[in-house]
């Protein structure tokens, strides 16, 4: 469960249906404040994820809920114009996760990253240009068992606007790795009763990561949205010659539906499920669509703290 816990939270925007309209969401919740602290203020993050049961599992006590979290604090440079320092982590609550294991209680620190966002960079025509770029810190257990040095993220919406809150974005979110080495031995792998590995323990490292998404915002009305979104996940792999592990090119196919229900100012939440789908054969398997046991529902909270 913790190699779970901390291999979510590096591919956490890949993970959360709605994960990508976090920025822009931040930007609103962090208004609420603006009155009372001119230029700098605390926000909090949060998304909690339940997965379906895996394939052939089921589930005969309550379930374990994973959580990214974490606190914002943001000093305003300008109207649209912030620097952040992001304290992330990881709780997850004790009982059965997908695979039918009970798993304890995690609360995890994860890595630390600074991040400079622009929310206006220009328009080309009607369509909002906003950006963002994140330097992580190897703080999680996960990055220092991969040597990893740190992590560089561009992200990018182009976002045309109908009415207050209804729009249509574009995304983009390249990663670039620094790592001290391109393999690792994982000793959190899961092991079935006779103390063999459910799959091989070492594993290559991340040299890139490519995310693009098409995402709506559908206004109901003042207080919810619905928020249909669609894309694609890429990443690619160190190969290593001293554990003889070939490099790997790994593309994943997302589609989610998310409710927004704007509660008060300053306090946002999302609803939401998601679909995950693996392009290319997977242990001999070819490709499946839909599939119940790649769906997750999750809970995203958007808060201004002080």
């Amino acid at each position: 469960m913790l190699k779970k816990a901390l291999v979510f939270t590096l591919a956490l925007s890949c993970f959360a249906p709605f994960v990508q309209a976090q920025e822009r969401e931040e930007s609103m919740v962090m208004s609420a404040g603006e009155s009372m602290r001119r230029n700098w203020n605390v926000t909090l993050f949060s998304i909690a994820s339940l997965s379906n049961m895996s394939y052939g599992k089921t589930a005969d006590s309550a379930r374990s809920v994973d959580s990214y979290n974490y606190f914002g604090f943001n000093y305003k440079i300008d109207s649209d114009t912030k620097f952040s320092v992001r304290i992330p982590f990881v709780y997850n609550t004790a009982g059965q996760n997908e695979y039918a294991d009970q798993v304890s209680s995690v609360l995890d620190l994860q890595d630390v990253h600074f991040a400079y966002s622009k929310y206006d960079l220009g328009y080309i025509g009607d369509v909002d240009i906003s950006g963002n770029v994140k330097l992580y810190m190897p703080t999680s257990e996960y990055s220092q068992n991969s040597k990893l040095v740190t992590k560089l993220r561009f992200e990018a919406y182009f976002e045309y606007s109908i009415g207050r809150f209804s729009s249509i974005t574009y995304g983009v979110k390249p990663d670039i790795y620094w790592q001290r080495q391109t393999a690792y031995y994982d000793p959190n792998t899961p092991q079935w009763e006779n103390g063999t590995f459910k799959k091989d323990p070492r594993g290559t490292t991340k040299q890139y990561s490519f995310e693009h998404f098409v995402e709506g915002v559908i206004d109901i009305n003042r207080y919810f949205s619905v928020k249909p979104k669609a894309g694609f996940d890429e990443d690619w792999y160190y190969s290593s010659d001293a554990e003889q592990l070939e490099g790997n090119h790994v593309t994943k196919v997302r589609a989610g539906l998310g409710l927004e229900m704007r509660v008060m100012r300053g306090l946002t939440f999302t609803a939401g499920v998601q679909n995950t789908t693996s392009l290319g054969s997977y242990k001999g398997k070819d490709v499946t669509w839909m599939q119940p046991e790649n769906t997750e529902y999750t809970l995203m909270t958007n808060a201004f703290v002080f």
